[in-house]
């Protein structure tokens, strides 16, 4: 079989191979249309991949910005104000979400002076300033060394957002040798 084509000025060479084999055809895939679509799709496939990618840590931003958590705060005498020489210690875990607007949190007390006589979370005053009673804790173990939990709902017209954020309230455990409290805690997140 010939597959040789009439002379245009241009000899053309014979060949035995079908044309839809030959590397000049768009089922072997070198012509620009075939490379443009390919590297086309590519792009697409990576920009859904990379936009895939980016929404997971958005969500994931989300929840870090409306949950914030701190554990094992301290609280002792000389964050109280004025400062006390006690030689007892706390702890403090907290929690607060701006979905709930609820602050949770958990108090941990040894080596008080004498039994707590009373316990509260006071506010606005950055450390080294008093402030006034915001919340004061019921039912809490009246010993030398224990634990309580509990929670504040904050709602935004006495107790604000942004100012539990900025670390503006402290807790403070007191007992009958220091009224105005033995040891101290500020609520920071940070």
């Amino acid at each position: 079989m010939d597959y040789s084509f009439p002379q245009t000025g241009c000899e053309m060479k014979k060949s035995r191979i079908p044309f839809w084999n030959t590397k000049t055809s768009y089922i072997y895939d070198k012509s620009p249309t075939m490379k443009w679509i390919k590297l086309t799709a590519f792009t697409v496939i990576l920009f859904s991949f990379v936009l895939s990618l980016t929404s997971c840590e958005k969500d994931e931003e989300k929840k870090i910005t409306t949950d914030f958590s701190r554990s094992s705060i301290p609280m002792t005498g000389a964050q109280e104000t004025p400062a006390t020489t006690s030689a007892a210690v706390g702890s403090m875990d907290v929690f607060y979400s701006k979905n709930t607007h609820t602050l949770t949190y958990t108090i941990n007390w040894s080596g008080l002076s004498g039994n707590a006589t009373a316990m509260h979370i006071h506010g606005l005053a950055p450390v080294g300033f008093a402030a006034v009673v915001f919340q004061t804790f019921s039912g809490f173990k009246s010993a030398v060394s224990g634990s309580y939990s509990g929670f504040l709902f904050v709602d935004g017209v006495a107790i604000k957002e942004q100012d539990l954020l900025n670390g503006l309230y402290y807790i403070n455990i007191h007992t009958a040798a220091n009224p105005n409290g033995e040891i101290r805690g500020q609520i920071v997140f940070q």
